[in-house]
């Protein structure tokens, strides 16, 4: 019976310890699963915040940007009205150096424009019979009217005398609506 009871506590122990041993193995296989876990959602969040990092670093440099072209703006409306003021203050000196009885030149920003007076032209241009033709390969060729063509024209008279207000009279007796296109 000794042997017996001998032989059932060397078998409970040497049980016991491979229950440790079991339980030790889960144990850590739990541990380092934990910690795995751990890191993933810690990197996770590392490289969230680095992304917000970023993200308010162009932001910041954005509002930089903006900041320094409304500066520049407002130094170039300043540097406008001081130039404007000087040409106001300019204006008035000369205004009172000149004689109330004399006359002044109009001011403008150009001697000629649409209220100026007309410049005189030499001969009228007629308008382009066509714009341009197109080749069958696609290219497009500017149409030019030969210099035979335009003296006629600009006179108002045909090839034949005949006064057609600037409408070309090729066939004699045609009806006018079909020289007009009509």
């Amino acid at each position: 019976m000794a042997s017996a009871k001998r032989d059932i506590r060397s078998i409970i122990d040497s049980f016991s310890d491979d229950l440790l041993l079991i339980a030790q193995d889960v144990v850590r296989d739990q541990v380092e699963r934990a910690v795995a876990e751990w890191q993933a959602k810690a990197e996770k969040a590392l490289a969230k915040k680095s992304v917000q990092d970023e993200k308010a670093l162009r932001n910041q440099k954005a509002l930089e940007r903006i900041e320094r072209a409304a500066e520049k703006r407002r130094a170039r409306e300043e540097q406008k009205a001081a130039a404007r003021a000087l040409r106001l203050e300019q204006r008035v000196i000369a205004d009172a150096s000149v004689p109330e009885g004399a006359e002044r030149k109009p001011r403008g920003r150009r001697a000629g424009g649409l209220l100026a007076e007309p410049a005189i032209k030499s001969e009228p241009t007629p308008p382009p019979l066509f714009v341009h033709k197109r080749r069958r390969d696609g290219e497009i060729q500017q149409l030019r009217r030969d210099e035979k063509e335009v003296a006629p024209q600009a006179n108002g008279t045909s090839s034949n005398g005949v006064a057609n207000n600037g409408v070309a009279n090729n066939a004699p007796g045609m009806p006018e609506q079909l020289l007009l296109g009509l």
